[in-house]
């Protein structure tokens, strides 16, 4: 007579492989060339946004991305020393995305189809300043703070955070964001102290729309298989 089938070893690892996606994973903010993407499927460099212009940004559209905030791009005057929101980060590059004026709205980065988006990264400055405006101090400002938000599909908050603030998030710096499970938008803000309005300077946007796994739901995923052939083998033959 055949023994009776191990089911709780299969009840445990069908557990475990349920709990691996049971719930959205958290957002990972990095720092870092290829911290957050390994691989680039859609990017922005913002080469319309040059000297003198006032592009609009409500509705502004690059390689199927979407980049929006209620501004006008910045139009640097040639009279004034050249506006560097990246402190030289980004070299001769002058095209970059910076609203004019600040703005009252997160930048919300999407794609214009709809895919999800995966990891993203960019070069983070901001056009705040504490000195002269005609160029005796550089744009941009150390202690500003990067308020950020990730959404679904449903514009339901997934994950949100702050970086930056005493100096810890210097110009020119490449931030990232990597989700597992992907997000529908990504909206950031950067702000100062005492401000109602944000002055975020963003390029170099690269977008991945592949899913990385988490090693911790490759992890539960290999338990979950591990547990599987346990309970074939230990069957009676």
């Amino acid at each position: 007579m055949r023994g009776s089938r191990p089911t709780g070893f299969v009840a445990t690892g069908l557990a475990l492989l349920s709990l691996a996606g049971a719930s959205h994973a958290t957002t990972t903010q990095t720092e870092g060339v290829g911290s957050s993407v390994t691989s680039v499927d859609r990017s922005a460099n913002f080469d319309s946004m040059t000297s003198n212009n006032a592009v609009a940004l409500d509705n502004y559209q690059e390689n199927g991305l979407s980049i929006t905030t209620a501004s006008t791009s910045w139009g640097e005057d040639p009279a004034l020393a050249p506006m560097d929101p990246f402190h030289g980060a980004d070299g001769s590059d002058r095209a970059f995305y910076a609203m004019a004026n600040g703005s009252d709205t997160w930048v919300t980065i999407a794609t214009t189809d709809t895919q999800k988006i995966f990891a993203v990264e960019f070069m983070y400055g901001n056009t705040w300043t504490t000195g002269d405006i005609f160029g005796q101090y550089p744009w941009g400002n150390h202690d500003a703070v990067l308020e950020w938000q990730t959404l679904d599909a449903n514009d339901q908050v997934i994950s949100s955070g702050t970086v930056g603030g005493g100096p810890l998030l210097e110009m020119g710096t490449i931030v990232g964001f990597s989700d597992p499970d992907g997000f529908a938008s990504l909206q950031m803000q950067a702000t100062m102290p005492n401000q109602t309005i944000q002055a975020l300077a963003l390029d170099g946007l690269k977008v991945q729309l592949q899913p990385v796994p988490e090693p911790s739901t490759l992890t539960l995923v290999g338990v979950g298989a591990g547990l599987l052939g346990v309970a074939r083998r230990s069957r009676p033959r």
